[in-house]
């Protein structure tokens, strides 16, 4: 989702002044469509925008304590434009679960047993890294994700339910795909499912945590430490993606993979 993070979008483009000369006569207009297109193209702006500035607001506020009138304060913009775009909060909530489950989508890859493929296990641990790489380039939304159902209403919790009933066949799928390539033992692919989604949502919910005070650390003057130098072990391993990889990967694959 690109947007620009600064405000809301340009507005039309500037009449031609009264008075003004005509266009010479050798000058071709823009074509109508050409015009179309640029509208098109600040509608869709503006609606990043919106956006943008729900995601914001939901991370800060929580989802259920958030109202419109907190985003289109934060996207500096009329509430008859907001509406323009969108019907209520709770259709920008939708749209966000639907962004952030297409990225996790996005971040994993098939395990290939073609000649030439990294070993299944090395595999695994490069969807593990994307997944968290994808968890903190995109923090904001997975906050949101990641919060307790406690702090959603009934909606948001039906929502969040829904979001995470298809991380959880995400996660089936993998388990069943290694079973039919031959490396993962019998098991109850939901129960199994369910376990590692339970895991990884608390150790991510966690990285995002500790990074979060990292980042406070050093906003308030202490100096940054590499890899959670100086912090206690079990937080500096929580900003240390590639060994938390690493013990993800174990985790899992002593849990199910032959």
């Amino acid at each position: 989702m690109t947007v620009n993070h600064d405000g809301a979008g340009s507005g039309d483009e500037p009449d031609v002044a009264l008075g003004e000369d005509p266009e010479p006569l050798h000058q071709v207009a823009e074509p109508v469509d050409g015009r179309a297109l640029r509208a098109q193209q600040r509608r869709e702006q503006r609606r990043s925008e919106i956006l943008v500035a729900a995601t914001r607001v939901f991370r800060a506020k929580g989802y259920h304590a958030a109202s419109v009138g907190d985003i289109i304060d934060r996207a500096r913009i009329a509430r008859g434009t907001f509406y323009l775009y969108f019907n209520s909060k709770r259709e920008i909530f939708t749209e966000l679960t639907t962004v952030f489950l297409g990225l996790i989508r996005g971040s994993v890859r098939k395990i290939s047993l073609e000649a030439g493929a990294p070993e299944p296990i090395e595999q695994m641990r490069a969807n593990f890294r994307r997944v968290m790489g994808t968890v903190l380039t995109h923090d904001d939304l997975a906050t949101i994700m990641l919060r307790d159902p406690e702090e959603f209403d009934l909606e948001g919790q039906a929502q969040m339910q829904q979001f995470f009933d298809q991380v959880i066949e995400l996660i089936e799928l993998a388990v069943r795909t290694g079973r039919a390539l031959g490396f993962a033992r019998d098991c109850n692919d939901h129960i199994i499912a369910v376990s590692a989604l339970g895991a990884l949502r608390e150790v991510l919910r966690r990285m995002l945590v500790a990074r979060a005070d990292v980042a406070d650390r050093t906003s308030a003057g202490t100096p940054e430490l590499p890899a959670g130098r100086g912090l206690e072990p079990s937080r500096a391993l929580l900003v240390d993606t590639e060994r938390l990889a690493d013990e993800l990967v174990t985790f899992f694959v002593r849990g199910v993979f032959t």
